[in-house]
């Protein structure tokens, strides 16, 4: 069974972004269901999710899982806020724009006691610094 709809042609903008929203939302969550499962679906044909999907998912999960220098992955403590946020609340607490280094080391210490999420954070940090202080134009 076929719906027919009409609207004025001054709708049209505000009629096509709204589809498109909801579109991307659906296939965001029809790709996420996909994942999940791993298993191929009927309307991907095999070449496309071997060489697509396959490789970008082992090599994703290799990236999750990754033991740099036997520290571990790297854990932050900002949970599902964005770095964006972050960075405005610290420019407000510091009057400034914040540098990436500080950006980095508010978001990788715990808040209860100032100390590193892990080493690997602590290295990474120092190597930051020494970056920055070396080239100061790598700090922004």
């Amino acid at each position: 069974m076929q719906k027919d709809f009409y609207w004025l042609p001054q709708h049209n903008d505000i009629i096509r972004k709204n589809f498109e929203r909801r579109d991307s939302t659906c296939m965001r969550d029809m790709f996420t269901d996909i994942r999940k499962s791993s298993e191929r679906p009927l309307w991907i044909c095999e070449s496309v999710w071997v060489e697509q999907y396959s490789r970008r998912r082992d090599q994703n999960k290799k990236n999750r899982a990754s033991d740099i220098g036997g520290l571990g992955s790297s854990l932050h403590t900002e949970g599902s806020v964005p770095h964006t946020e972050h960075r405005r609340c610290l420019k407000e607490m510091l009057g400034r724009e914040p540098i990436s280094v500080e950006l980095y080391g508010h978001t990788h210490k715990r808040q209860e006691d100032k100390q590193w999420v892990d080493e690997h954070a602590r290295k990474a940090y120092v190597s930051g610094v020494h970056t920055a202080l070396r080239d100061p134009s790598c700090s922004r």
